[in-house]
């Protein structure tokens, strides 16, 4: 079952468990515009980063790139499981691409002492390698747009609490620790339900380079999880847009799954996946 874009949001890889949802304290300011304090924005930020999913998930998903002119290029079929482990939240993600590009999978893993990741393209897997090589030829999505390591930045300042498409969100801006680009990515978290909406990468200069935005999103088995999300160039005006196309959630996989060791073979996919 779709639902349209933005009525309710998802948490870390923009997915949300109905559970999951906080209240927010009591703010300054206005009604619609409810400024935090600084130990409120601490503790928005601390609960979002916290956060876990209601068991494991795997969706299985589709990225169509659309440029500014001309048709839109043939989708980009992959598959991404997520999880939890005792440090911390992981992902791993598959992309099969039909064109005759070479198969590529990562692993990414964030906690409070930093971000990991570990890519595979072909024969060879890489750590912590470039991070503005996209999955495939001829798209704009990078690892990093389904890792999203920027929300555990040490150096994230809150800015402020606005609206963005029609909701309340705060607004904050992490600071690359590795002094590469993006020099800084600015992320909105929905008010009421603590959830990521919305993610913009600005260069050295405070120029928009990229944005990443929640579109839509889905309820399998009582769970809400991310429908579709999309990656604009602020340059060219491309997008890539991502859409969920089959899901599991409520399991728990093998920790091998999230072993940068197994990334030089598919991970075993779960049974019972529902379609969007």
């Amino acid at each position: 079952m779709r639902t349209p874009r933005l009525s309710l949001t998802v948490r870390w890889v923009a997915l949300l468990s109905a559970g999951l949802a906080f209240a927010l304290p009591p703010g300054v300011g206005t009604d619609d515009y409810i400024q935090l304090t600084a130990p409120q924005a601490k503790e928005v930020l601390g609960d979002f980063r916290s956060s876990r999913l209601n068991g494991d998930l795997c969706f299985k998903f589709e990225v169509i790139h659309k440029p500014r002119q001309g048709d839109s290029a043939p989708a980009v079929p992959g598959v991404l499981w997520a999880g939890w482990t005792n440090e911390g939240p992981r992902v791993r993600v598959e992309l099969r691409p039909t064109n005759g590009t070479r198969p590529l999978a990562f692993i990414a893993a964030k906690s409070a002492q930093g971000s990991r990741l570990w890519l595979r393209r072909g024969a060879t897997t890489v750590e912590n390698p470039r991070q503005d090589e996209p999955l495939a030829a001829g798209l704009l999505l990078l690892p990093s747009d389904l890792a999203l390591p920027y929300t555990h930045w040490e150096d994230t300042r809150y800015m402020k609490t606005d609206r963005s498409r029609g909701r309340p969100v705060h607004f904050f801006l992490a600071t690359n620790p590795a002094k590469v680009a993006p020099a800084s990515v600015g992320f909105a978290l929905d008010r009421t339900y603590g959830a990521l909406v919305q993610a913009t990468s600005f260069d050295a200069a405070g120029i928009a380079r990229r944005t990443l935005q929640v579109e839509e999103f889905s309820k399998v088995d009582e769970q809400w999880i991310l429908g579709a999300c999309s990656v604009r160039d602020e340059a060219t005006r491309d997008v890539d847009l991502l859409k969920v196309t089959e899901a599991a959630v409520r399991r728990r996989f093998d920790a091998a799954t999230f072993d940068p060791a197994t990334l030089d073979r598919p991970a075993p996919l779960p049974t019972g996946f529902k379609p969007l």
